[in-house]
């Protein structure tokens, strides 16, 4: 192996150690020991990852407590994310109002943010046993439905580059890990035009999410319908695919793009 690549293997992987202490952080406060527990770092390298992401302003300390918490400038950046996508939710929020009414299960939208996706919008189930994910929230793109619809409609190079880029994490038993099963999965998303999944970010969530397509027919969003399998098993979930597809091209149509007309399927649904 050559220095060069060498070095860039180095700092791909420290990329990722700041990324893992950034996730672990979350919206939560943690201590040092916490947070190196949480990474599989040890303590002296999570400080220093720690330090050097406070010097930039993506974590602070409570000099009273010693815990760190996510700094203003990553709550900039992803502040800045959110802003960009408003006009976007403007545009979906009623679909995800008439889909939260019809389903009482929590209704997201979510865009793709690098090898990663962010939740725009989000309206939670009113039941008392639900699953929410919180506005602002990013989640790798290979684990659950949301992220897999995302990745399966990149343009090919695209979507090859990411996959280069990220490892395929297991945050449940469920979770593809496997290059290749993840490969025929995205192809079979694009063919069908949507995606689920059971179970593969967190234990126990269903979630089916539609694309929404803008003017030029590119995937800018999915919309999803999550909530506990114990309640919201495959065949419910699949039942609402229907009403979840026309809300997403009734979206795309305000979008500007010419949505063709759906072929009912056995069932008599949309497809």
């Amino acid at each position: 192996m050559t220095q060069e690549r060498e070095e860039n293997k180095t700092g791909v992987r420290a990329v990722e150690r700041a990324a893992d202490v950034l996730l672990a952080v979350g919206d939560k406060e943690l201590g040092l020991a916490e947070i190196s527990r949480e990474t599989g770092l040890s303590k002296a390298t999570t400080y220093r990852i720690l330090h050097s992401l406070e010097r930039k302003g993506f974590i602070m300390q409570d000099r009273v407590s010693g815990r760190y918490s996510l700094g203003s400038a990553l709550l900039s950046l992803v502040s800045g994310a959110l802003y960009r996508h408003g006009d976007l939710v403007q545009v979906v929020y009623p679909a995800m109002q008439r889909l939260w009414r019809l389903t009482k299960e929590t209704i997201t939208l979510y865009v793709r943010q690098g090898s990663s996706r962010i939740c725009v919008a989000e309206i939670p189930s009113p039941q008392p046993l639900k699953y929410t994910v919180g506005v602002g929230v990013t989640v790798p793109l290979h684990a659950g439905a949301p992220g897999k619809l995302l990745l399966a409609y990149l343009p090919d190079e695209e979507r090859e580059r990411i996959l280069d880029g990220i490892e395929l994490e297991a945050l449940t038993r469920r979770t593809i890990t496997a290059r290749q099963e993840l490969e025929a999965e995205l192809v079979a998303i694009r063919a069908q035009g949507w995606a689920a999944s059971f179970g593969e970010r967190i234990e126990g969530v269903s979630c089916l999410s539609v694309p929404v397509r803008d003017a030029h027919g590119e995937v800018v969003a999915c919309l999803s319908i999550l909530g506990p399998y114990m309640r919201l098993g495959e065949q419910l979930l699949m039942s609402y695919l229907g009403t979840l597809q026309e809300e997403a091209d009734r979206i795309s149509t305000h979008l500007g793009v010419v949505i063709p007309r759906r072929k009912a399927g056995p069932t008599g649904n949309p497809t």
